[in-house]
């Protein structure tokens, strides 16, 4: 099959593409013929070398966990799901060897859910992590309120722009960081604060705005100033969700009863089935999608390293 692989870390040049040998699935997974995988951050922070403490490794490495296709052949255990469903999921586990910058990819079945006949592939392809990662910060650890306040840094990026729709459908006044040339974006999305972080000091502003601190912060800039000042912008018991980094060590934090944690998503197939139902219904907007062909795979890591994406990034990797 072909697929887009690395056999060393490195930069984004380290990405080759040819072929490898079809896998098959395991009791547990379904094989998934992958018509687009997106394109994540964390793609790049493990093509780097990043998280070798957390990840087992078995060269060569495809990357990519978002994943939609079509189920082509399931496990000896799996009994709900058949050749010829159209799915959406995560390709996760925690030994990285089977990517979805392929044509074929396992998938565990736990991971997955079904694909609205409404979004292409591509369109579903943009949604799991991030959509996933969005709802369990703001909805189950946070649990954010209809009236409550969050900020959610860098809101034109791919997590971002599913974060401020999320806090949105669930009633929060929602602040955000982004450039001038995205603030129509963010506006589109929800978001009701939009500070030129380039222009004005967003710590500044949003303490004009909310003397008493913010109910929820999701950072994502991982720069020293931003760890710190979230921890600063929020109020008593509220809560600060760190996207690349563990919370800092600072004696506010229990002074405070702030919540912070390291967030991870988690790969739950029953949580995406449920947000799938409310992109299906529009109860959520998609998000801006750049498709790019799986040939481009190392030139959608650059763009994605530079920091200036505008929603997602999404490989089409084959027509089915």
């Amino acid at each position: 099959m072909k697929a887009v692989y690395y056999e060393e870390f490195g930069s984004a040049d380290v990405l080759q593409i040819g072929d490898l040998t079809k896998p098959e699935p395991a009791a547990d997974e379904v094989l998934v013929q992958v018509g687009a995988a997106a394109v994540n951050p964390i793609d790049r922070r493990l093509r780097n070398g990043e998280l070798q403490d957390f990840f087992k490794r078995e060269w060569p490495i495809i990357p990519g966990w978002d994943v939609a296709g079509r189920i082509v052949e399931v496990g000896d255990e799996v009994t709900n799901w058949q050749p010829g469903d159209d799915i959406v999921g995560l390709a996760f586990t925690w030994i990285l060897h089977h990517g979805a910058y392929a044509e074929y990819v396992p998938v565990k079945v736990a991971s997955i859910a079904p694909k609205p006949e409404r979004f292409s592939f591509v369109e579903a392809a943009a949604l799991p992590l991030v959509s996933l990662t969005a709802w369990e910060t703001l909805a189950e650890y946070a649990d954010l309120q209809a009236g409550q306040s969050v900020l959610i840094q860098a809101g034109a990026g791919g997590l971002g722009s599913v974060a401020i729709a999320i806090a949105k459908y669930l009633g929060a006044t929602v602040y955000t960081t982004a450039r001038k040339v995205n603030h129509d974006y963010v506006n589109s999305r929800g978001a009701d604060h939009i500070i030129d972080y380039k222009q004005t000091d967003y710590v500044k502003y949003i303490q004009q705005h909310e003397p008493e601190g913010l109910d929820a912060v999701i950072e994502t800039l991982g720069t020293n100033s931003d760890i710190i000042n979230a921890i600063h912008l929020v109020k008593p018991g509220g809560t600060v969700a760190y996207m690349n980094n563990e919370p800092p060590d600072m004696p506010e934090i229990k002074q405070n009863n702030i919540k912070t944690k390291f967030l991870h998503h988690s790969p739950d197939g029953e949580s995406l089935r449920a947000l799938m139902e409310l992109y299906k219904n529009d109860k959520l907007p998609l998000p801006e999608i750049n498709i790019m062909p799986m040939d481009a795979a190392a030139d959608a890591h650059r763009m994605s390293e530079s920091g200036q994406t505008r929603g997602k990034i999404v490989l089409k990797v084959q027509d089915i």
